[in-house]
């Protein structure tokens, strides 16, 4: 009971956490619901998911176990809930077989939990934070009940429902949901590699389809660079277009000269963690007083495509050709 204890104290510390998100979520309920889905929505949504509609997964989690024991002539003898944390105690006489669908009866209807709110966002879309908030939950819902739950029990020792589902009194069962198991986990990882799957989560949560799209650093230097090139081949300017790297980063900085400064945007991808292409102008003073200036310009979440990454450097390039240094103020 121990760890048992532990989970428990465990839960009801998060609860705090989910009070804090639930009031939260109620006071910006306005602009986290509205037409306008930023990156911040989503990072709250994403919370809101874990900590606000988790337990209610958790809940019908230990019911499904509940429901099992009694279907099997089973006596419960103790029912704990700690909203991320719960727990059946049981007796009565049962087979193995009986044992087995009482350990996998909960997990059953996590799965199922997890895979109706995918589908409801497939097949019955609403608003894109909505689908958001549905589809999030369902992922957690998924990877609880397929990888951190079996992890958990097996590596930590807590001799819980995967325990009793992969043993060795019910071979054929055991064996029959492990090849099922694998095959759920291979088709969830293949389906989320896919370009096609992540255009429909992109346009099913109002994501820009290029924040899905999975680009390495080569792909991401090649974006950058052709899309320097054909800016360069249409600016009203002459363009120098020059490949750069900096630390985790791949870029191009388009380097022209006009009013008198000499002018360069850069962008810059980064396709570790949050994959993003940040873009920097500056100008400097070409009459030798050293005059100089730089800013950012603006973040594009993902790495678009070469067209779309042109589009982005025409814009950037018209503000800083734009730009000029003032005079310093003389008395």
């Amino acid at each position: 009971m121990p760890t048992l204890d532990l989970f428990a104290i465990l839960s009801l510390f998060m609860v705090l956490i989910a009070i804090r998100t639930l009031v939260t979520t109620v006071r910006h309920r306005a602009t986290l619901f509205d037409a306008t889905f930023t990156r911040a929505d989503r990072q709250h949504l994403a919370e809101a998911a874990f900590f606000l509609l988790l337990p209610i997964g958790v809940l019908f989690h230990e019911i499904g176990h509940a429901v099992a024991v009694r279907a099997f002539g089973g006596e419960i003898v103790g029912f704990g809930y700690y909203f991320f944390f719960g727990y059946v105690e049981h007796r009565g006489f049962y087979t193995p077989a009986d044992l087995f669908w009482i350990a996998l009866s909960g997990n059953l209807v996590s799965v199922a939990m997890g895979v109706a709110a995918i589908a409801f966002v497939v097949l019955r879309p609403l608003s894109p934070p909505v689908n958001y908030l549905l589809f999030i939950f369902g992922a957690i819902d998924l990877v609880n009940s397929l990888v951190f739950y079996p992890v958990l029990d097996f590596a930590g020792g807590l001799v819980g429902d995967w325990s009793q589902i992969y043993t060795r009194d019910t071979p054929v069962l055991s064996g029959v949901t492990g090849a099922i198991h694998v095959g759920l986990l291979a088709v969830a990882v293949v389906a989320w590699r896919s370009d096609r799957v992540r255009r429909l989560y992109a346009e099913r949560t109002g994501v820009s389809p290029h924040v899905v799209r999975r680009v390495t650093r080569t792909e991401a230097a090649s974006d950058l660079l052709a899309a320097g090139e054909q800016v360069a081949a249409t600016w009203r300017h002459p363009l120098r277009v020059v490949a750069d790297a900096q630390g985790d980063a791949v870029g191009v900085n388009l380097h022209w000269v006009s009013g008198g400064y000499g002018r360069v945007v850069g962008a810059y991808a980064i396709t570790q963690g949050w994959r993003r292409v940040e873009l920097h102008g500056g100008l400097q003073a070409i009459d030798g007083n050293g005059a100089s200036h730089q800013q950012p310009l603006g973040v594009i979440e993902g790495i678009p495509r070469p067209p779309e990454l042109a589009e982005a450097l025409a814009r950037a390039l018209d503000v800083v050709d734009r730009w000029e240094i003032p005079a310093p103020h003389r008395r």
